[in-house]
């Protein structure tokens, strides 16, 4: 096995550049996975870490107890993943600032525990009707403008946020407030703090409704989960998890319906197939996007034991970051990776990570990604880009993602 490398002047830097298309993975990745499938690399605050860009690497990895997701560690990798438009490294929460995704088991599973009875395949098929009428009410707000819009501000920001209105239960008179902030989040860097306070204070007096008037939602889930287990969490991380459902589900969500669509229109015989078939092409055609595009780009890690994976051993305290884009193309898991297949029948992407701290929210996602793209296109047949795909003008606070994406029909 290869030790851990000592002289760091040679490392590639992290993060990788992206090339000017923003579905496309940084160049770099696939340098790597030629020569290994995990490498080390020098991070933004002089520190090395492994980065994996081997598919198999990676499900082992993620399934490895000997992992940790615990960010509160000195050694944890968090310079690796910059902010998204600003070239600043990501603040470093602690304590009560940390979410069920930042901790380890007893705390992860604890918290994890408030959300999961929302999230099950049956309440994403109960979901489906209610998520079927917002997108039809972006399309008729779209139809009635004219035959031309832009299918981020006018579909990709406002969906998952008035989804989330569904899906958390907040009440109609509120909604309209709930989902600008909800939305400022991804797409006002000058309101995105005012936005975390409005909206913690809004879930504050939420969850006190619900006790009152309980319903079928994931606040009621929530409170009632988090009274039944008087002492085993605080109040504020029930505000934690409420806050990352939403910042992960919003941010994931646009992302994932604006460079979807960018990929499909930009290539005319795979919208082909979402036309001819819809309703039946979608749930493959959804799989293959969340492969292809690979929207949450890293997952970090910090070793806690000796780990020996892909030829090489991570020591303990050694960073590890899993490259999702690289690893959802790695030739040997995904026959010609780099293209974009919506016939492909293959559901084993990372995308959602895997192990213990896999996507709570995968079924929920993939359910309202599939009424997304079959409505699309089934009331829009004829929709294509209004400009050549060179002049769509990447941009967002997001991970990577556009900032407009002018469609006709």
């Amino acid at each position: 096995m290869t030790d851990t490398l000592d002289n760091t002047t040679a490392l590639p830097a992290f993060p990788l550049p992206r090339g000017k298309c923003p579905y496309q993975p940084p160049a770099g990745y696939a340098e790597l996975h030629r020569t290994a499938p995990l490498s080390k690399v020098k991070l933004v605050d002089e520190k090395t870490a492994w980065v994996v860009t081997g598919y198999a690497e990676a499900r082992s990895l993620l399934a490895d107890p000997r992992l940790s997701a615990a960010r509160s560690h000195p050694d944890f990798p968090n310079n690796a993943k910059i902010m998204p438009g600003t070239g600043m490294p990501q603040p470093v929460p602690e304590g009560d600032a940390l979410t069920f995704a930042q901790l380890d088991d007893p705390e992860h599973n604890a918290q994890r525990r408030l959300v999961i009875p929302s999230f099950t395949m049956r309440q994403a098929k109960l979901m489906r009707p209610r998520i079927q009428r917002i997108v039809d009410g972006l399309i008729d707000g779209m139809l009635a403008g004219g035959t031309s819009a832009d299918l981020v501000s006018q579909f990709a920001v406002p969906f998952p946020s008035m989804m989330m209105a569904e899906l958390f239960g907040v009440p109609e008179e509120d909604r309209g407030v709930y989902t600008e902030h909800v939305q400022y989040l991804a797409t006002r860097p000058d309101m995105m703090i005012p936005a975390i306070y409005t909206l913690s204070d809004f879930y504050t007096k939420l969850f006190d409704r619900k006790r009152a008037e309980p319903g079928e939602d994931l606040a009621t889930h929530m409170v009632t989960s988090f009274d039944e287990r008087p002492g085993e969490i605080g109040f504020q991380q029930l505000l934690n998890s409420a806050m990352l459902v939403t910042v992960s589900g919003n941010e994931s969500t646009m992302t994932m319906i604006s460079l979807g669509a960018f990929a499909v229109l930009n290539n005319p015989a795979q919208a082909d197939i979402l036309r001819e078939d819809p309703v039946g092409a979608a749930p493959r055609a959804v799989e293959e996007l969340l492969r292809y595009i690979s929207a949450g780009d890293i997952i970090s890690r910090l070793a806690t034991e000796d780990i020996e994976v892909g030829g090489q051993t991570i020591r303990a305290g050694e960073g590890v970051i899993l490259a999702t884009p690289a690893v959802n193309r790695d030739p040997e898991a995904f026959p010609s990776p780099d293209e974009l297949d919506l016939r492909r029948d293959d559901k084993t992407h990372l995308t959602f990570g895997h192990g213990p701290h896999q996507c709570v929210a995968m079924n929920f996602a993939t359910a309202a990604l599939e009424v997304v793209f079959s409505t699309l296109f089934a009331r829009l047949p004829g929709l294509r880009l209004a400009v050549p795909a060179e002049d769509v003008p990447p941009g967002g606070l997001g991970v990577y993602r556009v900032a407009e994406l002018p469609v006709t029909w």
